[in-house]
């Protein structure tokens, strides 16, 4: 039992470069985030590579299947799993032997808080509303890592308080995340694409995307991609041709007296990919409450999200 207990209440920091600035690391101990680390520490940038940035449950997944696509030329479902090209997780030196470059590496961090190493690539940001983003952080945290880890179940009410308040979460603060990446649009090296847009316009905005990485795919193609990652078929794609995760379970399960199969884990990562959930979710309370945290975020003033 006290191994169970280490693991949940273990945490550990990266800070930008004057230390203004730290996030909460999403490791599940010290020797795995040494690990991963070191591995980001170390790693020499392969050009021809990409980074995909985004907070957690704002549509990494979408994304990365798309930009990965476009590298490949293929609509056809990546039958490798994205965990082994997310930093944050899985260290640098193991993702060769499952992606070699040229790969879209992924995170959820701010750059600011990432090895140098790592800034001004080309990066593609995507952006999703925050009420929908919290009702997706509760049911990622329900259905996946209360289950992975030994961490007591929270009501939506508790997620949604701490989505809106808590500084202290792993990845850090949706607000700040976005404040941070939202004074980089203007970067050349840069692409903030929003995930609504990506659902209401798929072509429009994977042309942007394959322009960005300068794929320079046929225009036949991006409608072939845009059509297999609907939500629908790229569910159904994606579950029913299972891709190895023996390399991503080995890691994983290495630092974990709970085993975690990143194969159910991954079946999990795709439930509704709609707009418009939270009003699913959040009471009129709530929805009152989430509107005047809005009303005294600048950035809400400045980004039109679409919430539907």
């Amino acid at each position: 039992m006290a191994a169970k207990s280490e693991v949940a209440e273990f945490k550990a920091y990266l800070t930008n470069d004057d230390g203004t600035v730290k996030v909460r690391a999403l490791n599940a101990n010290k020797e795995q985030f040494d690990e991963i680390h070191k591995n980001m520490e170390e790693y020499k940038w392969v050009e021809g590579d990409f980074l995909l940035a985004s907070y957690q449950k704002n549509g990494t997944h979408f994304m990365w299947e798309i930009m990965t696509m476009l590298l490949r030329g293929s609509a056809e479902y990546i039958r490798s799993p994205k965990e082994a090209c997310m930093i944050d997780l899985f260290p640098l030196k193991k993702t060769d032997a499952v992606f070699p470059s040229p790969r879209v590496l992924n995170t959820h961090y701010r750059l600011d808080v990432l090895p140098k190493e790592f800034r001004g690539r080309k990066t593609v940001l995507v952006i999703r509303n925050p009420k929908d983003t919290s009702v997706s952080m509760y049911f990622h945290r329900k259905n996946i890592w209360e289950k992975v880890r030994n961490i007591e179940p929270q009501t939506f009410s508790q997620t949604l308080s701490t989505f809106l308040h808590d500084k202290d979460t792993h990845m850090g603060s949706y607000f700040d995340y976005t404040e941070y990446m939202w004074s980089l649009r203007d970067d050349p090296n840069m692409l903030v694409i929003f995930f609504e847009d990506l659902i209401l316009d798929p072509v429009a905005n994977i042309q942007k995307v394959n322009e960005f990485m300068g794929t320079q795919r046929s225009p036949e193609l991006v409608k072939e991609i845009a059509s297999a990652t609907t939500f629908s078929k790229m569910k159904e794609g994606k579950t029913s041709k299972l891709v190895d995760h023996s390399k991503v379970n080995e890691h994983m399960n290495s630092f974990s007296d709970k085993p975690a199969n990143m194969t159910k884990i991954s079946e999990q990562m795709y439930r509704k990919g709609k707009i418009g959930d939270w009003k699913n979710h959040l009471t009129v309370a709530e929805n009152e409450m989430f509107d005047e945290y809005l009303a005294k975020w600048p950035l809400s003033k400045e980004i039109k999200f679409t919430f539907i």
